[in-house]
């Protein structure tokens, strides 16, 4: 008995500086530490919790030889608060898959004769951020204030980049949007399906869901809410340009690439208004022209839609199209890509002015 007591005690003497210890890592991962009289909360910090994600292990710097290089990415997930307050630092998570041949290297790597891979602004690029948290704030992960840092010190093809950052909400109460992309410094923007953005509200502002329909696809960093996205709608079609022009106000919010009547069949000049829009229309006479996201801003059949199709040609006539969008090419109607005949219809009112001017 006297032998395992002695057993016994040399055992908890061993092992209690281990538990100790493992406590105390527990203290500085976890969220709360714990001693013999209380219990005390410790609340991370935005910098503090991304600080801790940093990668600092030793990676290969080879790589497999490729024909030719392809950057493209597949977002997986963005962790990202729906609202703050004005002025707040919060956390951004994001995960992107490298759907590439290329492997993509960060700044941690050690692998200076690679490309280093960022997050970067898009829409439009390298502009400043709004939500860009400079050094002052601590390691918030922004290189500048258009490059965020790759915590993944290297990935491979069909592997995963994690970027944690930190964010600095905007100092007036709206909905603000922000657009990101990977980019390999230097050899390419890795976009497409990589490219994201979110909305974060901040404070209290009023909302118009409208505002926030036509609104969601601007091509910059915004308070969505900010009163100079207030005002009258009007389209604007220059033929002289083969340009369309989306009102707002005083302000352009977006501009578009058109393909107007041919001068045979030219796209009557004059100011006019949506009479009324249909998903898809289908024309009467042959050859049956699909024409979708159709908005006529005329008699006579004339509207604005997107690239038109035959049902029958397996996407030639569409192809053509495409081909000559930017030229006169149409019976008379304005054509629009895709996305753009999307976010145009979005924009527009049965009612709202048309231009079209030379």
């Amino acid at each position: 008995m006297k032998n395992y007591i002695r057993t016994l005690l040399f055992t908890l003497l061993i092992c209690l500086p281990l538990t100790t210890m493992a406590a105390e890592n527990i203290a500085v991962f976890g969220e709360t530490s714990e001693d013999t009289s209380t219990t005390q909360t410790q609340t991370k910090t935005p910098v503090e919790l991304v600080s801790q994600t940093v990668e600092q292990l030793v990676v290969s710097c080879k790589t497999l030889p490729n024909a030719a290089d392809v950057y493209v990415g597949q977002l997986q997930s963005i962790e990202v608060p729906a609202q703050v307050e004005p002025n707040q630092l919060f956390d951004v998570k994001v995960k992107i898959q490298n759907t590439g041949n290329t492997t993509w290297f960060s700044s941690t790597s050690g692998c200076p004769g690679q490309p280093t891979t960022y997050l970067g602004t898009s829409r439009n690029k390298d502009r400043e951020s709004l939500f860009h948290a400079p050094t002052v704030f601590g390691n918030t992960q922004w290189l500048k204030s258009n490059r965020i840092f790759m915590q993944t010190a290297r990935v491979d093809p069909q592997g995963i980049a994690e970027f944690t950052f930190v964010a600095h909400a905007p100092s007036e109460p709206g909905i603000y949007r922000e657009y990101f992309a990977p980019v390999a410094e230097g050899k390419a923007w890795i976009e497409d399906k990589a490219e994201f953005k979110f909305d974060i509200i901040v404070g209290n502002p009023e909302i118009d869901e409208n505002i926030l329909r036509y609104t969601r696809d601007i091509l910059m960093s915004i308070n969505i809410t900010d009163p100079k996205f207030i005002g009258n709608k009007k389209i604007i079609i220059d033929i002289s340009e083969q340009r369309m022009y989306l009102k707002l106000g005083a302000m352009t919010l977006k501009s578009f690439p058109i393909s107007t009547g041919t001068t045979r069949t030219p796209t009557p000049i004059g100011t006019t208004s949506i009479h009324f829009k249909q998903e898809v229309r289908v024309a009467h006479s042959s050859p049956h022209y699909i024409m979708p996201k159709f908005m006529q801003f005329r008699s006579g059949g004339y509207g604005i839609h997107a690239l038109p199709s035959l049902a029958n040609d397996r996407g030639v006539f569409w192809r053509e199209a495409l081909n000559h969008i930017g030229t006169r090419r149409s019976h008379g109607c304005v054509r629009l890509l895709p996305n753009d005949a999307n976010f145009t219809y979005d924009f527009a009112d049965v009612g709202m002015p048309v231009q079209v001017v030379w």
